[in-house]
């Protein structure tokens, strides 16, 4: 018997086969179909607003090749588009206005919550969202324990957390437009002394909106965290109220000394806080 005979190396095909991963299979339950974009029911609130420069853009850009189905979900009878609504607008402008056939992805049994949390995540993946944007998703969803609170919290005060809406211009009254600067404000202070800085805010001001600029929450906010158990709520109100949201934001911009615009804010609300003859002044205690 030979040598090689004796011996008996491992066959190069047996050991490819010891190495093989099983076939891994992935399935999506969602169904692809062509629906009519008459049926399609877009613009919900957890959507960031149609943009007509990005619808602009796209049509500028178009290319077929490079489009996915729209998402779609079917619920109540109904078909809304969860991710899309851009691509609709610009398909619809190219025909002069008129409905089109368009090509949809389509999942059935999603709430209204688990919608708004698709959206978030669609869009995220993206890096399409602005903050208040993707905020206003996650509030709509109910996934984000944080946001679910905050936005309770203002509600309970009377005032509205305006989210996803444009900033060109003032907020209506008692609108939050905010959204950093509300996020920021909570963390600092917690639920109680978040809820204590937005009653403050509306009884001294009643939802003016330059009163609920993020400027004037977040000096408000620092000015409470600085001297939480020191002031007093009745004498805060009374003098805000000697004074216009307006000229709180001229003073605290003509504060050159810091490069934080909470700082600024907060001295200017010390300022007056203390300006009044008689009562306790309260001694400065904010760091930088």
């Amino acid at each position: 018997m030979s040598y090689r005979k004796k011996h008996y190396p491992p066959k190069p095909e047996r050991m490819e086969q010891q190495t093989l991963l099983p076939d891994l299979e992935y399935s999506n339950p969602g169904v692809e179909r062509s629906i009519y974009t008459g049926k399609l029911t877009s613009g919900l609130p957890y959507q960031r607003p149609v943009d007509e420069k990005a619808v602009d853009q796209l049509i500028q850009d178009w290319d077929e090749r490079l489009l996915d189905p729209l998402t779609v979900s079917f619920r109540d009878g109904k078909f809304f588009v969860v991710d899309g609504q851009h691509r609709i607008a610009a398909m619809r402008k190219m025909n002069h206005g008129r409905e089109v056939m368009v090509s949809c992805k389509v999942y059935s049994g999603l709430t209204y919550e688990q919608e708004a949390d698709l959206c978030y995540k669609l869009d995220k993946a993206k890096k399409r969202l602005s903050l208040s944007q993707s905020t206003n998703a996650l509030a709509e969803s109910g996934t984000d324990a944080e946001i679910v609170e905050i936005r309770r919290l203002i509600e309970e005060s009377g005032l509205h957390w305006g989210l996803n809406k444009s900033r060109s211009g003032r907020g209506k009254h008692g609108e939050i437009q905010a959204t950093r600067a509300v996020i920021n404000a909570y963390r600092l202070l917690g639920g109680p002394g978040f809820s204590r800085l937005l009653y403050l805010l509306r009884a001294a001001w009643n939802g003016e909106p330059r009163s609920l600029n993020a400027v004037i929450l977040s000096g408000l906010a620092l000015f409470l965290k600085t001297y939480e158990t020191e002031v007093n709520d009745h004498t805060l109100i009374k003098r805000l109220q000697t004074i216009e949201p307006e000229e709180i934001i001229r003073r605290g911009k003509m504060d050159f000394s810091t490069s934080s615009t909470a700082l600024r804010y907060a001295r200017v609300i010390l300022e007056k806080y203390n300006g009044q003859r008689g009562g306790r002044k309260l001694p400065y205690r904010f760091k930088g």
